[in-house]
């Protein structure tokens, strides 16, 4: 069985649109507030993730899927998980939930680049060792 990081946040007001709902791409940075959580969980320091020393991590995709709108001052439930790995990359998947009701799917998938040459570089094996037990379908060992 997999691990699953489990946050929750209360929607801002000021990450709503005129129609009172939250503003389609606000959710692109409430998924990348709960990846920061994620990776402390997972093992890593902040400063060793983002130092860029030995591999940089960008995100080159990212989708969103609205199910039910998200009100400011409600407070959501939200799910992160890996939902796949290449081999120079992995995809994270995010679900917003309230009361166990589904409002939005996020997937973002990170490259794994040298960043002296910033090219596409294998994942390192610490971090497909770590990521690994969040996977959705856990690797087999």
């Amino acid at each position: 069985m997999s691990l699953k990081f489990k946050t929750q946040t209360r929607l801002k007001f000021r990450d709503a649109d005129p129609a009172q709902i939250m503003y389609f791409a606000n959710i692109f940075s409430l998924s990348h507030d709960t990846f920061e959580e994620f990776i402390v969980e997972a093992g890593y320091r902040y400063e060793e993730w983002f130092s860029g020393a030995h591999h940089m991590i960008p995100i080159r995709h990212a989708e969103a899927d609205y199910k039910s709108p998200l009100i400011p001052g409600q407070l959501y439930d939200i799910t992160a998980e890996v939902a796949s790995f290449g081999t120079t990359s992995f995809k994270m998947k995010y679900t917003f939930q309230q009361n166990g009701k589904l409002h939005a799917t996020v997937h973002m998938v990170h490259s794994v680049l040298n960043p002296q040459i910033k090219a596409k570089m294998a994942l390192p094996t610490l971090m497909l060792q770590r990521l690994s037990a969040y996977h959705e379908v856990p690797i087999e060992k």
